[in-house]
């Protein structure tokens, strides 16, 4: 998997100068490179030894191919669909497809160019060999799959049988929140994957995977540079190896990110780029004020948020509790310095959103695992403060926010070998077996009934049509017939060359979607950028015959901007400019 990870940023960098992010060469790309890996593994075959029956065993994986199986239809029947994906995950894809290169382009929203690529360079390879996005969502199901089989390769290097390699494999294939993910186009899972993969090759003493892995997870997302330090110290701790590894994580991680560092230093003079995702600051992603006080007041809010219940009273004992330890430490929970901004800290919640859906359960198994590692195994207690560790500098560095959940999800699926070392541990080992069926029944909504990716109800993918759910995640806006309008009565104009004024409403890719199935020659470009990504703009920029300008109604100032189009047709809180005086 790493060496498909390599593969996959050193094909994309390399054809991204020549615009060659085509079809025919990336068919051919990895036509020759998948040759190539065959041959490799065919002379590096060996033969398989037999195993032993272990009813206990197959019956685990059996349930996790069951569930993963779930997962995967679910991931093959929507579209990606969840709010980012439409903001900024599959929008960099479409600019990228349609110039055939990964450099930056003018955009009123940085996420779109500055933030970690790798999970997309995956989408975009798909979304350029099929002609859609159809395989998107199978990238994070894919780094789902791996990732179960990690966790129990990293219980087998770290000592433990065959039963815990089992259970490790399946707390994380029940994990809630990961569920709810692992059928969509977030990149936790991408994340999770090269961490795990980190993790594995750390413990073997492999010093040039170890590096290639964090490379990847450091070009995947940026939470990997607060968690990869602790649990890589932790899993190295009192090891002779470490002195010698620091030169091939180095080079490792250069190798792998040295090309959007650089575009980020030529654009915003830092390699990780801006700190806010319009660049002025205004929705900063980091603590203003790191410290003591932030950390310990954002751990709390976090921890509080992966234990909401169906009980409300539960919810909102857990939150008094909270707010009740925030004024014994002088603290304030709604600090603006420390919270989201527009965010407020309330009672948890049991959702079953991939954003914010808790892994309660699990949280309680970790912290009895790491009280038995504790009295056990110096080994696992080494291994247990990394993963806090990682937990409290996440906390230090990073606002609250009510809908990062999700982030956490790598701390948990790492903490599978660690839960397991202790289920396994259990005697009679009946008692590992129920904390087992407990946590596949816990499992149940999260397959079924994820809510913006349902098999079941009246919303069901089953029974709604692929186009309509790209408005899954979309219902607070209620917006839905304003995008579809907007894609009729462009597509009638016949335009070629579309404009997207998204300075007020980043959710761009719906329409984009929707129009390109109806229009497969239709090019995109942003207008209206002010910032420091215009510079982007190529000397002679193509005039687009239309302009939807997204939830621009009253706004004098773009209004005056494209004046010389001719009055707008008013869509809901949309303006499409051009439609009008273009023929149909």
């Amino acid at each position: 998997m790493v060496v498909w990870g390599v593969i996959t940023v050193a094909l994309t960098e390399l054809l991204s100068p020549f615009h060659l992010l085509r079809r025919v060469p990336l068919a051919v790309a990895w036509t020759v490179a998948g040759a190539v890996l065959l041959a490799y593994l065919y002379r590096r075959r060996a033969k398989v030894p037999r195993g032993k029956f272990r009813p206990v065993e197959c019956t685990i994986a059996v349930v996790i191919a069951g569930m993963a199986a779930v997962v995967g239809v679910t991931a093959w029947l929507s579209p990606p669909n969840s709010a980012d994906a439409m903001a900024y995950h599959m929008p960099r894809v479409l600019y990228w497809a349609q110039a055939g290169s990964v450099a930056f382009f003018p955009t009123p929203y940085f996420n779109q160019i500055t933030l970690q690529p790798l999970a997309e360079y995956f989408a975009l390879h798909t979304y350029v060999l099929s002609g859609g996005d159809h395989f998107v969502n199978l990238v994070t199901f894919g780094a789902f799959c791996g990732s179960i089989a990690g966790v129990s390769a990293i219980a087998a290097a770290m000592g433990l049988g065959a039963r815990a390699q089992a259970l490790a494999a399946l707390v994380c294939a029940t994990l809630p929140n990961g569920i709810l993910q692992a059928s969509g186009a977030k990149n936790d899972w991408l994340l999770t994957l090269w961490l795990v993969a980190m993790v594995y090759f750390a413990v073997r003493c492999d010093r040039w995977f170890t590096g290639l892995a964090l490379g990847l997870a450091l070009a995947t997302k940026a939470t990997a540079y607060l968690f990869a330090p602790p649990i890589l110290l932790a899993v190295l701790w009192g090891r002779a190896e470490w002195r010698r590894i620091a030169a091939p994580l180095a080079a490792a991680v250069l190798l792998i990110n040295f090309p959007q560092y650089a575009r980020n230093w030529r654009l915003s003079g830092s390699p990780l780029g801006y700190d806010s995702a319009q660049g002025d600051g205004f929705f900063r992603w980091r603590n203003e004020h790191p410290g003591w006080k932030s950390t310990v007041s954002n751990a709390l809010r976090h921890l509080s948020d992966q234990l909401g219940a169906r009980s409300p009273q539960w919810n909102l004992g857990v939150f008094d509790a909270v707010v009740r330890i925030h004024r014994a430490l002088s603290l304030d929970p709604q600090d603006p310095a420390t919270t989201w901004r527009w965010s407020r800290y309330e009672p948890p919640l049991n959702a079953n959103h991939e954003a914010n859906a808790n892994n309660r359960w699990h949280l309680l198994l970790l912290v009895l695992a790491s009280l038995w590692a504790i009295w056990r195994s110096r080994t696992w207690t080494v291994y247990a403060a990394g993963l806090a560790g990682a937990f409290l500098l996440f906390c230090f560095y990073l606002k609250w926010q009510p809908f990062l959940a999700r982030l956490e999800l790598p701390l948990f699926v790492l903490g599978a070998p660690l839960a397991a070392f202790a289920l396994g541990a259990r005697r009679p080992a009946v008692l590992s077996l129920a904390a087992a069926l407990f946590l596949v029944t816990n499992a149940r909504l999260p397959l079924v009934d994820n809510w913006t990716r349902p098999l079941k109800g009246p919303h069901s993918l089953l029974v709604t049509s692929r186009d309509g759910n790209y408005f899954s995640d979309m219902s607070q806006w209620n917006n839905r017939s304003s995008y579809l309008e907007a894609v009729e009565r462009t597509a009638r104009t016949g335009c070629a060359t579309v404009g997207m004024d998204i300075s007020e409403n980043q959710l761009e890719y719906p329409f984009e979607a929707l129009l390109r199935e109806r229009n497969r020659a239709v090019w995109f470009e942003h207008t209206g950028v002010e910032n420091a990504s215009a510079r982007y703009y190529p000397v002679n920029p193509p005039r687009p015959c239309v302009v939807l300008c997204l939830d621009c109604i009253g706004n004098q100032k773009k209004m005056a901007l494209y004046r010389e189009m001719g009055p707008p047709v008013t869509i809901g809180r949309f303006l499409l400019f051009g439609a009008i005086l273009t023929p149909h």
